[in-house]
């Protein structure tokens, strides 16, 4: 008989690009996209790329679902891998202004998103800087905000969030230059709950989400918080990013965004991590407000899956002749759930939201492992 395989995507255009990694779909709010497979050079498409000496580069299949992607190879002791540095919106001069889009736009918030994985058997925990949003004052580089997003928490192997602030708390830009560390408010590292970077779970594709909102002048109603895997890891609520320093209409807003590869102590061995599907919008990316669907799937004979909006569960079509053994559920700390399962049916009615991955044993000794998103 032949093989059956039933995927039921729900393409709702705020994760057609998550999950597609399709540049040329549809995507509500966009600002900026590239998941690499357009050939167009990435001098024509940044204001800065840094490619380290071909470290950083376009390849083909590393990309997710085996599309290109920009490999990273860190050599045994090199802190810097290479970068890329996205401009958008009002920028202070022409270098900083070079290929960016919206250039008569001011964006007081922004959502950007990019997915990220780390070889099989990568060691270390994680190489510090990631990716960052930034509001670039002036020509000389001054930073009005930075929103990092690097590693962090025990063994270094999770994300964490870490806002800074160029401005002070009467409203004056204090920062003279990029990274000036002297002249930055600390507004509060927070780490997330997801061992990106361990050992355990290298070789996996991770969608890293962040988002930032400029505070009301005057208030403290700042926001910065980011996902992964579509789960929450942290969030701060009451930032005050520049006081009032954003009264005055000709003083920059968020305008660039930068992708990372720079480790602080330098890579222990020589070893690759992949990052593929950049996005910068206005509106949420990834598929945490979307509703459930499976993600991945792997061909089985005589056997489907696919989501059920209606018992909020997941269906599994098993004929006879394909027995199941035993189903497993694990969220992405490894965590195992017991489900209840009624014959074709897997009820996961009583999960939190988040991404999960399911092992299906059967009886014959076979696995199938898929993964899907609750997000009710």
């Amino acid at each position: 008989m032949r093989i059956i395989i039933l995927l039921l995507l729900l393409t709702f255009t705020s994760n057609l690009f998550a999950q597609n990694s399709d540049c040329s779909s549809t995507i509500t709010g966009v600002i900026f996209c590239d998941d690499f497979d357009n050939n167009l050079p990435l001098a024509s498409k940044y204001f800065e790329y840094n490619s380290n000496n071909n470290d950083f580069i376009v390849m083909d299949s590393v990309g997710r679902n085996g599309s290109k992607g920009m490999r990273v190879l860190w050599q045994k002791g090199e802190v810097g891998a290479g970068g890329l540095s996205k401009s958008f919106g009002k920028t202070p001069n022409t270098y900083i202004g070079k290929n960016a889009v919206m250039k008569d736009s001011s964006f007081k918030e922004i959502y950007w998103h990019l997915d990220v994985r780390h070889q099989k058997g990568w060691t270390g925990g994680g190489p510090d800087k990631l990716t960052r949003a930034l509001v670039l004052a002036n020509s000389n580089w001054a930073t009005g905000m930075m929103a990092h997003l690097w590693s962090g928490g025990k063994n270094n192997v999770y994300l964490g969030m870490d806002p800074a602030s160029g401005v002070t708390v009467d409203g004056t830009l204090k920062t003279t230059k990029y990274n000036d560390f002297d002249n930055l408010r600390w507004l509060g590292f927070k780490v997330g709950s997801i061992d990106m970077f361990s050992t355990e779970n290298s070789g996996r594709w991770f969608c890293v989400e962040g988002h930032v909102k400029l505070n009301t002048p005057g208030a403290n109603d700042g926001v910065f918080e980011f996902w992964v895997n579509d789960t929450l890891q942290a969030g701060s609520y009451n930032l005050n990013w520049h006081s009032t320093w954003n009264n005055d209409k000709n003083n920059m807003n968020i305008n660039a965004i930068f992708f990372e590869n720079y480790w602080n102590n330098g890579s222990s061995v020589q070893q690759e991590r992949y990052i593929d599907n950049l996005l910068i919008s206005t509106k949420p990316i990834g598929s945490h407000e979307t509703p459930l669907f499976i993600e991945e799937v792997k061909k089985e004979k005589e056997l489907e899956i696919y989501p059920s909006q209606a018992n909020n569960g997941i269906i599994i079509f098993n004929p006879q002749s394909l027995a199941i053994d035993k189903v497993e559920v694990y969220d992405m700390n490894g965590k195992s759930y017991s489900i209840e399962r009624q014959v074709d049916l897997l009820d996961i009615s009583s999960l939190s939201k988040g991404r999960y991955f399911v092992k299906i044993i059967l009886y014959n000794g076979k696995e199938i492992n898929s993964s899907f998103i609750k997000v009710n």
